[in-house]
């Protein structure tokens, strides 16, 4: 699709105000450090691939974290440490609470990749990300670094739209009342 310059320019400009716009969301570091809780129908462990499938209506709990999902993988290393998760569903649904005290993120998938180490879920089919008081992310593709806080999105072909929503900065209720009686 052509684009003139300056309208391609403009779209990029508003792009860098959106993800300037965006505040950062924490993941809540301390849930690292919970055991994780797995509940399914059936499970099958392969101990020379190191890796536990799940079917059957898939929970998982770790400390501020619920995973649900109709099929769960987890990854582990030669240590039996979790190295990877992948919850798939129609769709897989995430939840956290935030560090900042920005409340819960929501997410939900056909597809959510979670790699510990990098600390980046890819969220794919259908990907919405909504951040509790913030705004939310919608797109075929959402890939979020919940170290960072960082949330990029798009589609695998580039043909994709993605959509996101800011919600402005809620109103100081004693700023309010106190501009209320100036008046």
């Amino acid at each position: 699709m052509y684009m003139p310059r300056s309208r391609a320019r403009a779209s990029l400009s508003l792009v860098a105000v959106l993800a300037l716009a965006a505040p950062a969301a924490f993941a809540k570091k301390s849930d690292q450090e919970q055991p994780l809780d797995v509940y399914a129908n059936h499970f099958q462990a392969d101990q020379g691939k190191q890796t536990t499938v799940l079917s059957g209506s898939v929970k998982l709990t770790q400390g501020t974290i619920q995973g649900e999902a109709d099929k769960g993988t987890v990854h582990q290393d030669k240590n039996n440490q979790i190295q990877r998760v992948v919850l798939e569903g129609k769709p897989a649904r995430l939840q956290q609470q935030l560090d900042d005290g920005g409340g819960m993120m929501r997410a939900s998938a056909h597809t959510i990749d979670y790699a510990g180490e990098s600390a980046t879920a890819v969220l794919s089919g259908d990907a919405v990300v909504v951040q509790e008081g913030r705004g939310e992310f919608r797109g075929e593709r959402i890939v979020y670094n919940t170290a960072s806080g960082e949330v990029t999105g798009g589609s695998e072909s580039g043909s994709g739209r993605v959509h996101l929503k800011m919600l402005p900065k809620p109103k100081d209720p004693a700023k309010a009342a106190d501009a209320e009686t100036k008046k």
